[in-house]
């Protein structure tokens, strides 16, 4: 169910400590899994990245996809905006969404108490996303579908009631996220070595100047809901279906800041021009551009990358953090270059 590309590195434990944690996690899963209206015949650990997702077979052979969460990951209220969103997209709408699946009592999510870390866990029982990711291979028929079905998202977000009192994140700034779940550790004297005085130097730059671009879109425009990571990795082709599922990163943004995520990988290949035009006529076809120029569109993709890079140096091994900092630092430098 869950793959990710270039434009999201994950804390991917390695493979023993993954399994000890998901073996750790298995009785809390079975007292998760007693709240559901089926018996589970089949339990399988599929990934942890962020959170540790299982498979789970029903008794009747239906496949299932439990998240068990992480308190550090994610916020208790944006995952209730999260699931409520899904289950009015699937009753409102003909988009193919993942659907949270209802316990006994009729709740999306589930509080499970982990003795270990002494929190409680907010586990989602899901639907079984088919096909296979976009990601693979994908060409530009099938980014101008993506361009479409992000439109389409963003049509039933515009008129879609958030619950009261609700709290979501919002981007209106480079570090969106916050301290308290993704702490800013680019000045931080014990990531010198992956930030280095020229490296800094540049994030320091380009961060006053997507900014900016920020700032300036903001001016007299209307933030709505979005996924907040629609991208080619987290959707599923299955036939001439598109299939969308990952909503964790669910945000208040601008039509153009979510347009920006789908493209942000393609921001660096050959094909980049190709696949922006399908991806925007696939957009059109539903609602108008939201994108106002290009330098728009390349200074939501520097605060994207910043964020991103300050997100690996925090949470991979500093081998492949430095390996993705090499990676993308360039795409940076000619951004600097280009606006700065």
């Amino acid at each position: 169910m869950c793959g990710e590309g270039e434009s999201l590195p994950q804390l991917i434990m390695d493979v023993s400590r993954s399994q000890e944690e998901a073996s750790r996690l298995r009785p809390l899963v079975g007292r998760v899994l007693k709240r559901y209206p089926f018996l589970t015949r089949e339990v399988e650990h599929l990934v942890t990245h962020s959170n540790v997702m299982f498979r789970v077979v029903t008794e009747s052979g239906e496949q299932r996809c439990l998240r068990i969460g992480t308190p550090h990951g994610n916020s208790r209220s944006n995952i209730e905006v999260e699931v409520a969103w899904l289950d009015a997209l699937h009753r409102d709408s003909d988009i193919e969404v993942v659907r949270p699946i209802p316990t006994v009592g009729k709740k999306l999510i589930v509080d499970e108490y982990d003795d270990r870390i002494g929190k409680e866990r907010s586990c989602v029982l899901f639907s079984w996303v088919p096909g296979r990711p976009m990601g693979d291979g994908a060409g530009p028929f099938a980014y101008r579908q993506l361009g479409e079905l992000c439109a389409l998202l963003q049509t039933h977000g515009r008129s879609w009631v958030m619950p009261p009192n609700a709290v979501v994140r919002r981007w209106d700034r480079v570090f969106y996220y916050g301290a308290g779940l993704d702490p800013v550790v680019v000045e931080d004297p014990a990531y010198a070595d992956l930030f280095d005085n020229e490296r800094r130097a540049t994030i320091n730059r380009a961060i006053a100047i997507a900014d900016s671009v920020i700032w300036r879109s903001y001016s007299g425009a209307r933030p709505q809901i979005v996924h907040g990571d629609l991208h080619e990795w987290n959707v599923h082709l299955a036939g001439s279906r598109m299939h969308v599922f990952d909503f964790e990163d669910v945000m208040m943004a601008l039509p153009a800041q979510d347009v920006s995520i789908a493209l942000y990988s393609s921001r660096q290949s050959d094909q980049r021009d190709e696949i922006r035009k399908a991806f925007r006529r696939g957009f059109e076809a539903v609602s108008p551009w939201p994108v106002q120029d290009e330098s728009q569109l390349d200074g939501f993709h520097a605060a994207r990358q910043i964020m991103l890079m300050n997100y690996a140096a925090r949470s991979l091994p500093k081998s492949e953090a430095d390996e993705y900092l090499d990676h993308v630092m360039p795409w940076l430098h000619g951004f600097v270059a280009r606006y700065g």
